[in-house]
């Protein structure tokens, strides 16, 4: 069995909850990666690469993780997996990409399908809404793996999308 394993959290936000969570993963012996974290109103999500001793399993790993005070409430998933590697191609980011505007029926989709439709790779993704008095105000965040020669075709093609939706677009290469 591998000794690699995705570890989601789904629940409440509550104080001290990533530090438990990493400490007490850190205490047994384990290394962590590639940590994402995020909070969509008091829910949020943490999910990681984890990689843990040899003297531990997932079951026991998991029923730790339940019983710590902050996250008593939420949810742990623990799937194992056979190979991985954190490096490779896939998980440089070579561009950040925002794009903010009134939010519109299908502007997620757009997007993203002009993203793909152009081989770049979402390494992460952030979407916002901002509501005021009149309207919303949406705002996009990306961080992609593109290959150097699809760059600006892509970059061209998300000027285009953003024109198109009344978007405002700014990019950064990494």
């Amino acid at each position: 069995m591998s000794n690699n394993a995705i570890i989601s959290y789904l629940g409440e936000n509550k104080p001290n909850l990533i530090s438990q969570i990493t400490s007490y993963l850190t205490e047994i012996e384990g290394q962590f990666s590639g940590v994402t974290f995020a909070t969509l109103g008091r829910v949020c999500e943490l999910t990681m690469i984890y990689q843990k001793a040899d003297k531990q399993n997932f079951d026991e790993i998991e029923k730790g993780l339940e019983n710590l005070e902050s996250s008593k409430n939420g949810e742990f998933q623990i799937k194992p997996l056979e190979t991985f590697r954190d490096d490779g191609p896939t998980t440089k980011i070579t561009h950040r990409i925002v794009l903010s505007g009134e939010d519109q029926k299908g502007l997620l989709n757009k997007i993203i399908k002009t993203l793909d439709d152009n081989n770049a790779l979402i390494i992460r993704m952030n979407t916002e809404k901002i509501k005021f008095s009149d309207k919303t105000q949406y705002i996009c965040r990306f961080a992609i793996s593109i290959r150097d020669e699809n760059a600006p075709e892509c970059l061209s093609q998300m000027v285009k999308v953003a024109g198109e939706m009344k978007l405002t677009f700014r990019y950064e290469t990494s």
